[in-house]
C-alpha cells in the first residue's frame, strides 16, 4: 500500500533492497532500479545487469530517481532499448528470423519479412506455451548447473583426497628407502670393518714373522762379527750361521710373496641403485588413474 502524503509534511523516505539479493537471504540496500525487469539492485548486481548479453542495453534508474515502488502501470509500457541503435525501444518482432527489431533496424536493413508488433502478439504470453516451455528450460539448466557445481565441489574433494593421500605414500615410501638405504649401508659398513680386520690379522703375522728373522739376523751377525780376526771361530761361526741365514732368507721370501697376495678392497657403487637416482623418474610417478568423464566414488584414487 501506497504511503499517505501528508500536507506540509515529507514523506518518509523509503528504502529498498536489492532483489536479487534477496533471493538469497542477503539484505543490502538497492542503489540503482531497472525499470525494464522491474528490479530493485545493489552496485554490485547493477555492474552484473549492465555487462549481461540480455540485459546490458537496459537503462538503470539512479537511487535519486527509483520509484517508491513498483507500478504495474507502468510495468506494462517498460520495453526494450535495441541493441544496434541503443536510442531506440524495441517495438517490432520477425518471427521468421526471430529478431527483435526497431524501426530503424527495418528502415536501415531493409526488412522485406512480415513483422509483428510486440505490444500486440506478447500480449497473454506469461500462459503461452513457448514462454512455458523457455520457463522451463531454464529451470532445467539451473537444475544441471547446481548438480555441475555439485560434481565440481566433490571432484576437488577427491582431488584434494588423491593429494593428501599420495604425499603421504611419498613420505612412507621415503621412510622405507632411507631405512632400507641405513640397513644397507650398516651391511657393507660390517663388511668393509671385517675385511680389514681380517686383513690387519695378516699383515701382523707377516710383521711378527719378519720382526723374528730380523732378530735371528741380528744375533748371527753379532757371532760373526765377535769371530772376526780368528779365522778358525769364523769358520765355525760362519758354518754353524749358514742354515740359520738361509732358512731367514726363506721365511722373509715367504713374507714377501704373502705380502703381494695381501687382499685389497675398494667400495663399488650399486650400478642399479646409482641408475635409479640418475633418471628423471626418480623415485616414482604421479600419474592419472581414470580417464576424464570417468565416474568414482569418495574413496576412489
Amino acid at each position: 500500500m501506497a504511503s499517505m502524503e501528508v500536507p506540509g509534511k515529507t514523506a518518509p523516505k523509503v528504502i529498498h533492497n536489492c532483489d536479487l539479493c534477496a533471493e538469497g537471504d542477503e539484505n543490502i540496500p538497492a542503489e540503482t532500479y531497472c525499470p525494464v525487469c522491474d528490479e530493485y539492485l545493489c552496485t554490485t548486481c547493477a555492474t552484473t545487469h549492465q555487462r549481461s548479453r540480455s540485459t546490458r542495453n537496459h537503462k538503470l534508474v539512479d537511487k535519486e530517481s527509483m520509484p517508491r515502488q513498483r507500478s504495474e502501470k507502468d510495468k506494462e509500457y517498460v520495453s526494450e532499448y535495441c541493441k544496434d541503435h541503443p536510442r531506440e525501444l524495441v517495438k517490432y518482432y520477425c518471427p521468421t528470423h526471430g529478431d527483435l527489431l526497431c524501426g530503424d533496424c527495418i528502415v536501415t536493413n531493409n526488412h522485406t519479412c512480415k513483422m509483428v508488433v510486440i505490444a500486440n502478439v506478447s500480449k497473454g504470453y506469461g500462459n503461452s506455451t513457448e514462454f512455458k516451455q523457455h520457463e522451463q528450460k531454464l529451470k532445467m539448466i539451473t537444475e544441471k548447473i547446481s548438480k555441475t557445481k555439485h560434481e565440481i565441489d566433490l571432484k576437488a574433494v577427491l582431488i584434494d583426497d588423491s593429494q593428501n593421500n599420495s604425499v603421504k605414500q611419498v613420505r612412507t615410501f621415503q621412510a622405507e628407502l632411507i631405512n632400507a638405504i641405513n640397513k644397507m649401508s650398516d651391511e657393507i659398513t660390517t663388511e668393509i670393518q671385517s675385511k680389514a680386520q681380517a686383513t690387519h690379522a695378516i699383515l701382523s703375522n707377516l710383521k711378527t714373522t719378519s720382526k723374528t728373522g730380523e732378530l735371528e739376523v741380528h744375533s748371527v751377525t753379532n757371532v760373526i762379527e765377535n769371530c772376526k780376526g780368528n779365522d778358525v771361530l769364523l769358520f765355525i761361526a760362519t758354518h754353524r750361521t749358514q742354515e740359520i741365514a738361509t732358512d731367514v732368507s726363506n721365511k722373509i721370501d715367504e713374507v714377501e710373496n704373502a705380502l703381494e697376495s695381501v687382499p685389497r678392497y675398494k667400495f663399488m657403487k650399486n650400478a642399479e641403485t646409482k641408475t635409479l637416482f640418475k633418471k628423471s623418474s626418480g623415485i616414482g610417478h604421479y600419474k592419472q588413474t581414470l580417464q576424464s568423464g570417468a565416474h568414482t566414488d569418495k574413496h576412489g584414487k
